[in-house]
């Protein structure tokens, strides 16, 4: 288990309490929950040559979008002074606390990624110009191999310091096999361990594979049998028909 800078976890603290107060953090969650069960119904790879990278990948872009849908066009979420924009190929969600953008941790890792070892920020200017942006403002000394964490370092003002940093990530992964997700919310930084602190968002709990959840996002009562989940329903879209009886 990683032991992260208390600086940055209190900071952190502070930063969810925030993003859970006005609704970000339940947003997110219940828009994972969907697209990542969308996807892997669709998914399949013996007729479509689809794999984990492709669902990931698909997975990521349908979150950013549907995120960026979502506040984009609400008048509450502008009442509480959280709004959101696309950012290159991404989608930055700018609220009171912080400026929050969305990672999908890697297929690979399922729900249980490797924070110091499985995440880069050189491939995506926006992500490398916020872990930037935290180091300038809370420049703390890289670990060398061998010595004390990060952590333990004396640095002189890190409790205030550490407040300048505004740019979060809010990490996601999910489980091919049963469907549950996972997030984190994350300091990034441009130094070796590329974080300053992580700390958990939400964790699936669910008994059975292809379990079923509630609008809020969380998952059913365990106890209850499958006859007793409410029947899925379908999406329907309805088309405009003009006045010669065609669809539009």
């Amino acid at each position: 288990m990683a032991t992260w800078d208390p600086h940055g976890q209190q900071h952190l603290e502070s930063i969810r309490a925030s993003l859970v107060e006005v609704g970000v953090v339940d947003l997110v969650r219940r828009e994972a929950i969907e697209v990542w069960r969308a996807n892997r119904e669709r998914y399949e790879p013996d007729e479509l040559h689809d794999d984990a990278f492709t669902l990931g990948v698909l997975s990521s872009r349908n979150l950013s979008n549907r995120i960026l849908d979502q506040v984009g066009r609400s008048e509450s979420w502008r009442a509480a002074g959280v709004s959101a924009a696309r950012e290159f190929t991404g989608t930055v969600v700018r609220t009171p606390s912080a400026d929050v953008r969305l990672v999908k941790a890697p297929h690979s890792t399922g729900r249980e990624p490797v924070f110091r070892a499985d995440f880069e920020w050189n491939s995506s200017e926006s992500r490398l110009a916020a872990a930037a942006r935290n180091r300038a403002v809370y420049p703390v000394p890289p670990r060398q191999p061998g010595a004390e964490p990060l952590f333990e370092l004396n640095v002189p003002g890190a409790a205030q310091a550490v407040k300048g940093c505004r740019d979060a990530f809010l990490v996601w992964g999910a489980e091919i096999e049963n469907g549950l997700t996972a997030g984190w919310l994350g300091l990034p930084t441009t130094s070796s361990d590329r974080w300053i602190a992580v700390i958990p968002a939400w964790w699936d709990e669910a008994s059975a594979p292809g379990v079923a959840y509630e609008e809020d996002g969380s998952a059913p009562n365990s106890e209850a049998g499958f006859g007793a989940r409410p029947a899925p329903v379908p999406t329907i879209t309805l088309k405009r028909v003009d006045a010669e009886g065609f669809g539009r």
